[in-house]
């Protein structure tokens, strides 16, 4: 089978970091594919709670995750200190990507790519909503925090 390639957005919105603790290794003694996908998860719950939304409130509507592919591309251990970088593009009538880029700090290597498709979903009517203006113009703001 051959592997995937995750493209991300080239506009980082948001910067976090996080230290890779004991709990996030697998038997092999590193970072564990699920422990990677709740990292960018939070990373993802991070990036919005900066812009003042939540999962389930981004203009009256909630975000439904439709895909998410991972492109690993090295390991990573305890105590690595991880930086997430956050871009949201290539936008659809309904939904957007979110991409990551996970560094190394320390050794400054790409850990990962990933990239998760969403959609916007009226929860009250589980109906797709159209992506709200306000938020494609706010996230389209060249700006990177960190958290």
């Amino acid at each position: 089978m051959p592997r995937i390639k995750v493209s991300t957005p080239d506009n980082p919105r948001f910067r976090m970091e996080r230290k890779v603790g004991i709990s996030d290794l697998n038997y092999a003694k590193h970072l564990d594919s699920t422990a990677m996908v709740a990292i960018l998860h939070e990373a993802r719950l991070q990036m919005l709670g900066d812009l003042g939304f939540t999962e389930g409130n981004i203009y009256g509507l909630g975000l439904v995750v439709t895909d998410f592919a991972i492109e690993y591309r090295a390991e990573s251990f305890a105590n690595d200190t991880l930086v997430i970088d956050v871009s949201v593009g290539e936008f659809t009538r309904y939904g957007c990507d979110i991409g990551f880029v996970v560094t190394n700090a320390a050794l400054d290597q790409i850990v990962c790519k990933a990239k998760v498709g969403v959609v916007f979903m009226d929860f009250d009517k589980h109906q797709l909503a159209d992506v709200p203006a306000a938020f494609k113009t706010r996230v389209e703001m060249p700006q990177v925090r960190v958290a």
